[in-house]
């Protein structure tokens, strides 16, 4: 699934999408690419903790795919939690590998497991709760 499929998905227009592709996913969770570049308006020292927003987006794109059917309006991060950067890479170039698997469900939301990889390191991990609004 490209950018152009992610946009009828998601409420996220234009730079405020995050997530660049989804590559594989079912009921239980979901694998998308992202990119450095998304923190470029942040300046060169923005934190990579910062890239727990394209987490969120592909687990917004679960809750389209998995849930009732209607489209998203809106998408909120409820909490995020357990939020643990666990290097620093020396350069900030390549695709990111950005995973999640749900873990709760409920009519209000679902919470999330989530992890960024960065040239196969683990780079982030933590929890979510996605709280998302259908039309």
């Amino acid at each position: 699934m490209d950018r152009t499929q992610l946009l009828s998905l998601l409420p996220h227009q234009g730079p405020a999408l995050w997530l660049d592709r989804v590559l594989e996913h079912d009921a239980g969770g979901l694998r998308g690419l992202s990119a450095w570049s998304h923190l470029q308006p942040f300046g060169p020292d923005a934190s990579p903790c910062l890239l727990f927003e394209a987490a969120a987006q592909l687990c917004g794109a679960h809750g389209a795919l998995y849930g009732d059917g209607k489209p998203i309006e809106m998408a909120l991060v409820g909490k995020l939690s357990a939020l643990q950067l666990h290097h620093e890479p020396a350069e900030r170039n390549g695709p990111l590998l950005v995973s999640a698997t749900r873990e709760a469900l409920s009519p209000a939301g679902a919470l999330y497991a989530f992890s960024i990889h960065s040239d196969e390191r683990l780079l982030l991990d933590g929890r979510l709760l996605l709280v998302l609004v259908h039309a």
